[in-house]
């Protein structure tokens, strides 16, 4: 980023070529929004995200201010906190990660590369197998005047909007990151949580997809609700295998009970929201990125709601649980 900077404000930088062509702005990325475009993303948690990062960047420039720019500030002409944030947008959403010769991760800029627009199914960018140059595969034919694309990676709504502001209505790889915490307060809680971070470091950050059985959610609520009478089952429900009936109907509730509550925490419903994307046109980018956002994510939830339906009635009338365990 602050190579970016220097190399910016150097009217004789060998790189001049490339960065006259980058972006002056990035009207559509979350951090040039406005408080009330923001609040158009309430309980998705990118407006909670956008705030934590731009006061993030604020100390690191305070602390860049004092340590590097006041001592070589020829090296960073007309410094200022939105130049800062603009590095920040532009290394954000144009570099990739490559691994080098020495088999480190880097993040680069390919001039040229990172002009290409995303699409599902394209090819991913990555350095040759001999490290020597940057290569995408295209995975179909282009005729002469297509527009090439490559791929982001499987990535969320969520994740496409906070780095490159945009989102895509129909994304198949679409998915909804749950923060869960199990509590210090709950004596077999305190038990629990040492063991399930043992397993799964990153528990409670848990990611749920439509038309996909929840196994992390279920697991993590299972030992959520566990009794001291039903520890001795501790590592079954550690490798998201169910208990006891008793314990699977305690889970299913909570499961269900917190999704919807996070469904009812959003300021409008999901078909709200559909109604206001058939009238799109009288919408700003930034305001239609954003109720694409909180419909897609709502349209998980009620996905997994529907999900554990299903699977509740399917135990009832098997009598089968989860992991082969009878009732």
């Amino acid at each position: 980023m602050m190579w970016l900077i220097s190399e910016m404000g150097n009217p004789d930088s060998q790189y001049r070529a490339y960065l006259d062509i980058l972006p002056g702005s990035y009207p559509n990325h979350p951090l040039s929004w406005t408080d009330e475009e923001l609040a158009e993303t309430a309980g998705t948690g990118l407006d909670n995200t956008s705030k934590s990062i731009k006061q993030l960047l604020q100390k690191v420039f305070e602390h860049l201010s004092e340590k590097l720019v006041q001592a070589n500030p020829s090296l960073f002409p007309g410094w200022s906190f939105e130049k800062f944030v603009w590095a920040f947008q532009t290394v954000n959403s144009r570099s990739w990660t490559v691994t080098n010769e020495n088999n480190e991760k880097e993040s680069v800029l390919v001039p040229l590369a990172d002009m290409l627009n995303h699409a599902p199914g394209a090819g991913l960018g990555g350095l040759s197998y001999d490290k020597t140059y940057f290569m995408i595969n295209a995975t179909k034919d282009y005729a002469t005047g297509d527009q090439v694309f490559d791929n982001y990676g499987a990535k969320s709504n969520f994740d496409l909007l906070s780095t490159y502001g945009f989102v895509l209505e129909d994304n198949a790889y679409d998915y909804m990151t749950l923060q869960f915490s199990l509590k210090p307060s709950n004596l077999v809680h305190t038990i629990v949580e040492p063991l399930l971070k043992a397993v799964d470091p990153t528990y409670n950050n848990i990611k749920i997809r439509t038309n996909k059985v929840p196994v992390e959610l279920l697991r993590v609520f299972r030992l959520s609700v566990m009794e001291f009478s039903e520890l001795e089952y501790v590592n079954q429900a550690l490798q998201g295998k169910a208990v006891s009936l008793t314990n699977e109907m305690r889970a299913f509730r909570s499961a269900i009970k917190a999704l919807t509550s996070m469904l009812q925490a959003f300021p409008t419903s999901l078909q709200q929201d559909k109604e206001l994307l058939e009238s799109a046109e009288s919408m700003s980018t930034n305001q239609r990125n954003a109720v694409v956002l909180r419909k897609t994510q709502k349209e998980i939830l009620v996905n997994n709601i529907v999900v554990l339906g299903k699977m509740w009635e399917n135990i009832l009338l098997s009598g089968e649980l989860f992991g082969s365990v009878a009732v």
